[in-house]
């Protein structure tokens, strides 16, 4: 029994050791994979050269350019009213469009009538007195040289014993009251101008009062200063008129203007760079306007079909926001009313809300990439052998989805690149860059990556596949372009 129990416990020892042993000997050596790189394919395009409009996008409220308001200057009954004076209708210029009772100012302007001719009636009478003053004088002086004769006469005599005391001194009396005749009358005629001047100063006063009463009486009559719209009437028929009331008020017609708030660095990115500062020539808005050459397109937003009215910048503002810290740029648009189409086409009205695309000039030969393809100033770059290199870009400013580069990125020497294509792809991916002429004319020899890559690790290698949307999309935007089918694809 127990030589049993040996042999149940010796026997599954030896054979265990016996299959280990035949597994040892005839073991096989383990597969040795070799190591591959692993490739990235990634979306690329060239870096190129191409002209860019600079643009900014702004919202705001249309404003009417000219108003007008018409505050009563006199007091009266209002008699008569024009047979649209209601808000929104149209008025031509010139037409009349109230008219307030004239009879008290009528009675004043009459009675600076009588005044003036008062005035002018004293003038005539002083006039005639001057030339019978005139006259009287020329007769009292011969009377007076007469007298003068006669009294030498008579003290001649009465040096002889001929003539008494008594008549001589009789004869200086006659000659002293002719003198003092003559005097008085010269006197008389001396006052004659002072006596004019203060007719004329009160006929002057006169006039002016009669100017004043016809100007009340043309004051009550109110006409239309320029082709309007009225957007305010507080005045009816047989209504009392008080001075310094609002009446009415009404807007222009042939323009209106939108404010919209740019952020300072928008607005800078849209001015040309300027060899001389503004305080070297004459410094006016229109010199401005010329210099920095800003057009705007206005546009009703969210609209499926785009409604647009061609604008003009006109002005900034004085001052910054202190709220926002932006800048109010105002758009004028001319004929807001012109080409209205019922159904189709409204008018610009005021308080609109619109949006305002804002474009400066050209600039040309500047590099444009896809901001999507900036990572923290820093863009991929697949070199001349497909391997990643990144590099460091200055952004001279961002617009919509892409960003303008201050200088071109660091060439690398001309060599002839290989793309790969995807694999099944054909040359069909290989010759997505032809059938466009001119497309990527001035292009470098760099492709920029624009897929994102995680982790980018520079030196890996890469499978560049051509974009040629994107590319597409990219020149679109930089252009400025419309978009004839966005479904397409080739929208922004």
């Amino acid at each position: 029994m127990k030589i049993l129990k040996k042999i149940l416990v010796i026997v599954p020892v030896i054979c265990g050791i016996m299959v280990f042993m035949y597994m040892k000997k005839n073991k096989e050596v383990p597969l040795r994979l070799e190591a591959k790189e692993r490739i990235r394919t990634v979306r690329v395009i060239p870096v190129e050269k191409m002209d860019v409009i600079p643009r900014a996008t702004g919202y705001g409220y249309v404003e009417p350019v000219q108003t007008w308001e018409a505050i009563c200057e006199v007091s009266g009954e209002v008699v008569e009213v024009h047979e649209h004076l209601k808000k929104g209708y149209f008025i031509n210029k010139g037409e009349r469009l109230l008219h307030i009772d004239t009879a008290a100012y009528g009675l004043a302007e009459s009675r600076g009538k009588a005044d003036v001719m008062n005035v002018d009636a004293q003038l005539r009478e002083l006039e005639q007195s001057r030339k019978n003053t005139h006259r009287l004088l020329a007769i009292e002086k011969r009377s007076l040289n007469i007298a003068a004769q006669e009294l030498e006469r008579k003290r001649g005599l009465f040096k002889k014993g001929y003539v008494s005391e008594s008549e001589l001194e009789k004869e200086e009396k006659n000659f002293l009251a002719q003198q003092s005749k003559v005097n008085n009358l010269q006197n008389t005629l001396n006052l004659f101008p002072t006596k004019r001047k203060a007719l004329l100063a009160r006929k002057d006063s006169g006039e002016l009062t009669l100017t004043e009463r016809q100007l009340d009486v043309a004051k009550t009559e109110i006409t239309a200063p320029f082709d309007c719209r009225l957007s305010q009437v507080n005045v009816e028929l047989n209504q009392y008129a008080a001075a310094g009331s609002l009446l009415l008020k009404v807007e222009s017609i042939h323009s209106v203007e939108i404010p919209v708030q740019l952020t300072p660095v928008a607005f800078m990115n849209l001015l040309p760079k300027m060899k001389r500062p503004f305080m070297q020539v004459e410094l006016n808005m229109e010199t401005i306007r010329r210099a920095i050459g800003i057009t705007a397109e206005v546009r009703l937003p969210m609209q499926k079909n785009k409604i647009t009215w061609q604008g003009h910048f006109s002005r900034t503002s004085e001052s910054m926001d202190l709220t926002t810290g932006a800048i109010t740029i105002y758009v004028t648009v001319d004929e807001p009313y012109g080409n209205a189409i019922p159904g189709k086409r409204p008018p610009l009205l005021t308080n609109m809300y619109m949006e305002v695309e804002l474009r400066g000039r050209v600039m040309p030969d500047r590099y444009v990439i896809p901001t999507s393809a900036v990572h923290e100033g820093r863009v991929y770059i697949a070199g001349k052998d497909n391997r990643l290199k990144i590099r460091k870009v200055n952004i001279a400013y961002q617009m919509q989805d892409i960003s303008v580069l201050e200088q071109t990125l660091e060439a690398e020497e001309s060599e002839e690149r290989e793309v790969s294509v995807r694999p099944g792809s054909g040359e069909e991916d290989a010759s997505l860059f032809e059938g466009a002429p001119g497309l990527f004319e001035g292009a470098t020899d760099e492709l920029l990556v624009i897929s994102d890559l995680v982790p980018a690790i520079e030196g890996m290698l890469l499978n560049p596949v051509p974009d040629n949307d994107a590319a597409r999309r990219i020149r679109i935007q930089a252009s400025g372009k419309k978009i004839e089918n966005p479904s397409s694809g080739e929208g922004i």
